[in-house]
C-alpha cells in the first residue's frame, strides 16, 4: 500500500472516532437535558430504573448466549456419539462393513477427535494388510475405543478400563496372546 493510501486510511479512522465520540456526546447531552427537565427525585428513579432495565437485559443475554452455546455442544456431543456407535457397529460386523465404512468415513470426518480419526485410519491400514480379524486390528480397535471414550470426556483412568477390556467387551472373541500385542497392556 502507497504512502498516500496509509495517510488516507489514517485520517478515515480518525474522521470515524471523531464522529462515534461527537455522537457519543450528543446522545448523553439528549439524556441530561431530558432528566433535568424532570423533578429532581422522578429523574433519580427513573435513572435507577433504567439502570436496573439495562442490567436485567444484560443478564439475560448473557443467559441466553450460555443456554445456545451449552445447545450447540450438546448437538455436537450427540452427532460425535452417533459417529462412534457407527464406527463400532462397522468394526463390530465386518460383514456390512464395505458399505457403512465410507458413511463412517464422512461421520468421523465432520464430528470425530483427531486421535480417533488417526485410530480409524490405522485400524483401516492393518484391515487391508492382515484383515479386519486379525490381533493386531484387534488391539488396534480397543486402543480406538480408549480414544472414543477419551473423547466423550469419559475418564478412563478412574474406572482402569484397558483397551484390551474393552476389546473383548465388544468384540466378544475370545483373546489370543497377540492381541495385546504392542496395547502395552499385561495379561492377568
Amino acid at each position: 500500500m502507497s504512502l498516500l493510501g496509509r495517510i488516507f486510511d489514517l485520517l478515515l479512522a480518525l474522521a470515524l472516532v471523531a464522529a462515534l465520540g461527537a455522537a457519543a456526546y450528543l446522545a448523553l447531552e439528549f439524556i441530561v437535558s431530558l432528566f433535568a427537565s424532570l423533578d429532581g427525585q422522578v429523574a433519580r428513579v427513573t435513572a435507577i430504573a433504567s439502570a436496573v432495565a439495562l442490567l436485567a437485559a444484560m443478564l439475560l443475554a448473557s443467559a441466553i448466549r450460555e443456554a445456545t452455546q451449552k445447545s450447540k455442544a450438546n448437538q455436537i456431543r450427540e452427532q460425535k456419539a452417533a459417529a462412534y456407535q457407527l464406527f463400532i457397529d462397522c468394526w463390530e460386523d465386518q460383514a456390512n462393513a464395505p458399505e457403512k465404512l465410507q458413511s463412517l468415513d464422512r461421520q468421523l470426518a465432520l464430528y470425530g477427535g483427531g486421535a480417533v480419526i488417526r485410530s480409524h485410519a490405522a485400524l483401516r491400514a492393518i484391515a487391508r494388510e492382515k484383515g479386519p480379524r486379525h490381533p493386531d486390528a484387534a488391539a488396534r480397535f480397543g486402543r480406538a475405543l480408549l480414544e472414543i471414550r477419551k473423547d466423550l470426556g469419559t475418564d478412563i483412568k478412574a474406572g482402569g478400563v484397558t483397551a484390551l477390556e474393552l476389546q473383548q467387551l465388544v468384540l466378544n472373541a475370545p483373546v489370543s496372546p497377540l492381541s495385546h500385542a504392542g496395547t502395552g497392556e499385561r495379561r492377568a
